[in-house]
């Protein structure tokens, strides 16, 4: 098959995210002899490149990964209105939560970035979504809401969501029922090779954060108000939390850290070589408002470095079985996310067996297996 990946920018080389994936996906499908294409960008996107790539290229299927919803509303009616009348399929992935348009950000943040350059207008609606209830939001934004979600319906062929526990949610937004235009495929492994599992034992005793540096979504602000109840404990002196990553919030992150004293801590900034952090650390830190998969969680348990996780997405319960091959703490309840973070601290054979656990369930995703399943939907 012959497959042009529409996205906002270049993939090559991946920044994370959807960028990852759609990488990962496009190098797998090469692999397998398919050929995959890329258009991108305000140009590459236009209609007459698009008709022009699906004439010359002989595209067989279209894969749609952009982010932004206006991106999906000026290049999803073009697309499906070029290939109607030709075997050529348009498949659309979200690749995010169902409803995370609803979720703002911290007045204090807000602020910051405001002082920053950021967009006021931006920051205004954040901290509204941040201190609005959710029943009112939706009841506000439902129309919005529905057309937003019903572009991805009527304009594809396949919609590709991460999690079966997001096709209600998706149904609810779009006023729409849940029928055989939805399919679910979790995203694949970033990473080909599993940790050992004789080098468990050999791992330190450092805990790890990697991720873009964005407190709307990842609320690392949360993670350091944990490590601070770690210090204050007095008894884990020898535990260190190094957190990976840039963006728009590091300076944010930090002067929290300076302003809270926080002891045995480590901002590294971007990293290229990520896999080693997660071959040496033991535990592995996320605090996020919302995520659409959580795919440093994966990362992290395909190298035996056991997630503990605010339960504030329904797909963290497709990666983690609790007590298992990680842990789950219901949402922004500091005391118990402390505790149970120090029971993996100071219980190296518990970590040691999760580590283990974690190591084997995340084969589930390994590349070959979310591979048959994309070619299994390309024979639509």
């Amino acid at each position: 098959m012959n497959i042009l990946f529409l996205t906002e920018k270049s993939v090559f080389p991946p920044i994370g995210g959807t960028a990852r994936i759609t990488s990962v996906l496009s190098k797998c499908l090469q692999e397998r002899g398919h050929g995959c294409y890329h258009a991108f960008g305000k140009d590459g996107l236009s209609r007459e490149n698009l008709d022009k790539q699906l004439k010359e290229l002989q595209i067989d299927i279209v894969i749609c990964n952009l982010v932004r919803i206006g991106f999906k509303k000026n290049v999803l009616p073009v697309v499906y209105d070029l290939t109607r009348g030709s075997s050529i399929k348009v498949i659309t992935c979200l690749h995010a939560m169902p409803g995370e348009e609803l979720i703002g950000n911290s007045v204090s943040n807000s602020v910051y970035r405001l002082f920053r350059g950021y967009n006021p207008f931006l920051c205004l609606k954040d901290v509204i979504l941040h201190l609005a209830p959710e029943s009112v939001l939706k009841f506000v934004f439902s129309k919005r809401l529905r057309n937003r979600y019903r572009i991805l319906y009527d304009y594809s062929d396949k919609i590709v969501l991460l999690s079966h526990r997001f096709l209600d949610d998706f149904a609810s937004l779009g006023g729409l029922k849940i029928d055989d235009k939805f399919c679910v495929i979790h995203n694949a492994l970033s990473f080909t090779n599993f940790l050992d599992y004789e080098k468990i034992p050999e791992k330190k005793k450092e805990i790890l954060m990697l991720s873009r540096m964005d407190e709307k979504s990842k609320r690392i602000s949360d993670a350091l108000r944990i490590w601070k109840m770690v210090n204050n404990e007095g008894k884990h002196n020898d535990w260190k939390l190094t957190i990976v990553g840039d963006g728009i919030d590091l300076t944010y992150f930090k002067r929290i850290a300076k302003r809270k004293r926080l002891n045995n801590i480590s901002f590294e900034g971007k990293q290229e070589n990520e896999i080693a952090y997660f071959e040496r650390a033991s535990i592995f830190m996320m605090t996020s408002a919302y995520e659409g998969w959580g795919l440093t969680l994966t990362e992290a348990q395909q190298m035996g470095v056991v997630p503990i996780a605010f339960e504030s997405y329904s797909s963290l319960r497709d990666i983690i079985e609790d007590g298992r091959t990680g842990i789950v703490v219901k949402n922004r309840v500091y005391d118990d996310y402390f505790r149970k973070l120090i029971s993996l601290m100071d219980n190296k054979e518990k970590r040691e067996y999760m580590a283990k656990e974690a190591i084997a369930s995340s084969h589930r995703f390994s590349q070959n297996v979310i591979l048959d399943q994309w070619e299994a939907l390309f024979n639509l």
